[in-house]
């Protein structure tokens, strides 16, 4: 699925974070097996990452799942596309809520605040510039942190970034 070579200067090591991988998600998702190849600390880090938004405090887990489905489908990436759409049916989510979220991130299945959270996420990575003061106080007025902000614009641009990395080292024909 991805260009990369196997890291065999790090066999031993990968083969122990994979089997936690594998544990946690019953496979090692191509995405993980491709951030260990590249080195195994990238992938440590990701799942240290993951760990943090899975167990975060106030935000819940699947408005990054949400955030992470429509950035896919903005930016085509195949994969993303792929992965998270299963993994929100397998939450129990309908094919109808999934792609009006592709749609409208503001349609997440989730409370106001949770909403309003999301497109302020995402108009922070595409629209940074039109970020206002504003914008800050009305989700302070909702109750979120500014470490909630962070969390939620710093995990939509991680995707954005990561995404485009694979999608560089995405197979292709020409």
């Amino acid at each position: 699925m991805f260009m990369v070579e196997e890291n065999s200067a790090q066999k031993e090591r990968l083969e122990k974070i994979f089997r936690r991988v594998e544990a946690v998600y019953g496979t090692v998702p191509p995405q993980m097996a491709f951030l260990g190849n590249i080195e195994a600390d990238y992938l440590e880090e990701f799942l240290t990452a993951a760990l943090r938004l899975a167990r975060h405090p106030h935000i819940d887990f699947d408005l990054f799942t949400f955030l992470r489905l429509h950035i896919a489908f903005k930016e085509a990436y195949e994969y993303c596309k792929m992965y998270n759409t299963k993994m929100l049916q397998s939450k129990g989510y309908t094919q109808k809520t999934i792609d009006a979220v592709i749609d409208d991130i503001g349609k997440i299945p989730l409370d106001a605040s949770h909403q309003a959270l999301a497109r302020f996420a995402i108009k922070a990575i595409y629209e940074s510039h039109a970020c206002m003061q504003e914008d800050f106080d009305a989700l302070y007025g909702m109750g979120w942190t500014q470490k909630d902000l962070f969390d939620a614009i710093e995990h939509a641009g991680t995707l954005l970034r990561n995404g485009r990395i694979l999608t560089a080292y995405s197979q292709k024909t020409q």
